[in-house]
């Protein structure tokens, strides 16, 4: 059995990566977690999305640091 720092790891690719199916998949409660993604981004078009509801896809956090290392590769490691 994995240990927790592993699976905490592991979700924290997950959501960098926006593998929503991964995010569910590494929940304790992974049903529910699908619930309230699909509650409150319904439509299909939200099931691939680089953005969550919290922040949306202007302010995501992950998404704009994506967009940072990608334009200063040189920043990936740090």
């Amino acid at each position: 059995r994995k240990g927790a720092r592993d699976i905490d790891d592991e979700m924290s690719d997950a959501r960098y990566n926006f593998d929503w199916n991964k995010q569910f998949e590494l929940a304790l409660d992974g049903d529910r977690a699908r619930e309230y993604h699909d509650e409150t981004l319904p439509q299909d078009v939200f099931k691939e999305a680089e953005f969550c509801s919290m922040c949306g896809p202007k302010f995501c956090s992950y998404k704009i640091t994506r967009e940072i290392v990608e334009n200063h590769p040189d920043l990936k490691n740090q």
